[in-house]
């Protein structure tokens, strides 16, 4: 996790005054305490605080807000476990699943319970060309890579809904290709109230197919992407950037697979072996033997709501922990500030710590903003240094608005 640091803001430079006179001031003190111990002769002075009266940079709904969210725990890892590259597919073949029903059903349950993990990746690049001799060359700059955990808007854990494969369904139930046959309903007799996980399990573990796979799919429903990106685009755009922005929205932890003991599957979900497949195209002649081989089992998925209805028009919308603009609202600034930063996060994400530290940053800011006049040094020529500093820097800073950054060059 990337951690961000709060903005130091130091103090503003003390006034340029003239040398004093020592002695002139030590006796406008003297007399500045005589008048105050006259005119309060009897009060005591206030009471001792180990508590600052100060008003909190951040508002005490946000800070509750923060001590509530439960960031994502992936599922935990299984024995002789594996996964893609983009951690998207993650794969199994202890032998006990295949062999074990009530331990393949244990573990499905408790896999179950954990959301996919789910991100927001914001990315921007610019082309720059370059000149050597009569060659003109085209590299692509990454000027910013920034990730954000959302899968705490899923729910906690055990917020999904586990549905299993419906009779009148086509999918994969034991068969190479999607089929209506076989159910567990059929075995049952029609009987309610039975447990059809354990049914697909058991009938997974009776299978005798030499090569076989029991899948689990975490699905996520009911996100505006499509609102939530253009709410990204336009922060990005009020910092005036002008390279290339890209927008996704990853999921990790999408599926598990279990695959059945045996050479085959060893060799399938071998990362070297895969990668001899791909770099000499063998997979255009394997990736058809394997699937007319393999008995699939795709019979369980979890469904986690980001809402309990589609975007649109419903006004009744409700979102399981906050709406889309709300939680641009609270994540703008510290996404803005990482752009302008240009940080590259492509194995971490940004946490919470660094969006509180943006949000003092930007109470500090206003709170700087809002300060009253310096009073004047009693120098001219002081005086007239420090209006014209600032007077550059405001010009410096509209410059750069008007010409932006990131752009192709």
């Amino acid at each position: 996790m990337a951690s961000g640091k709060a903005v130091n803001h130091s103090a503003p430079p003390a006034s340029y005054r003239d040398e004093p006179g020592y002695a002139d001031s030590a006796s406008r003190s003297s007399a500045v305490l005589d008048e105050v111990e006259a005119t309060f002769p009897d009060e005591d002075p206030p009471p001792y605080e180990d508590t600052p009266s100060y008003t909190p940079l951040i508002s005490p709904a946000s800070t509750s807000v923060a001590a509530r969210q439960s960031w994502s725990i992936p599922p935990p890892e299984l024995p002789f476990s594996s996964h893609g590259m983009n951690r998207e597919e993650y794969r199994t073949r202890f032998p006990n699943y295949s062999t074990n029903s009530s331990l393949l059903c244990q573990m499905i349950k408790e896999q179950a319970l954990y959301p996919p993990s789910y991100f927001v990746q914001l990315s921007g690049s610019h082309q720059e060309t370059r000149l050597d001799g009569n060659k003109e060359t085209k590299d692509t700059i990454q000027d910013f890579h920034i990730s954000v955990n959302l899968t705490h808007l899923l729910g906690g854990l055990g917020s999904g809904e586990v549905k299993l494969l419906a009779d009148n369904q086509r999918g994969y139930r034991g068969t190479r290709i999607v089929s209506l046959k076989p159910t567990v309903s059929d075995e049952s007799h029609g009987e309610q109230g039975t447990d059809e996980l354990r049914k697909w399990c058991d009938q997974y573990v009776a299978d005798k197919s030499g090569v076989k796979c029991f899948t689990l799919t975490r699905k996520i429903i009911n996100h505006d992407t499509k609102k939530l990106e253009q709410l990204l685009r336009s922060a990005i755009a009020e910092i005036n950037y002008r390279g290339h922005l890209s927008v996704s929205f990853p999921t990790q932890h999408s599926s598990l697979i279990v695959y059945s003991p045996g050479k085959i599957n060893e060799w399938r979900i071998t990362t070297w072996i895969r990668w001899v497949f791909y770099c000499t195209f063998l997979w255009l002649f394997s990736w058809p033997f394997l699937f007319l081989i393999t008995s699939r089992y795709e019979t369980v998925s979890v469904i986690y709501k980001y809402a309990d209805s589609p975007p649109g028009d419903n006004v009744a919308r409700k979102c399981t922990v906050m709406t889309e603009v709300d939680w641009f609202h609270r994540w703008q600034s510290a996404i803005k500030r990482a752009a302008i930063a240009r940080m590259v996060c492509k194995d971490s994400v940004l946490d919470e710590s660094f969006r509180i530290a943006a949000e003092r940053a930007d109470a500090s800011v206003e709170a700087y903003r809002q300060r009253p006049e310096l009073p004047s040094t009693v120098n001219a020529f002081a005086d007239g240094a420090m209006g014209a500093l600032g007077q550059g820097l405001r010009v410096a800073s509209d410059h750069n608005a008007s010409w932006g950054w990131g752009g192709d060059s």
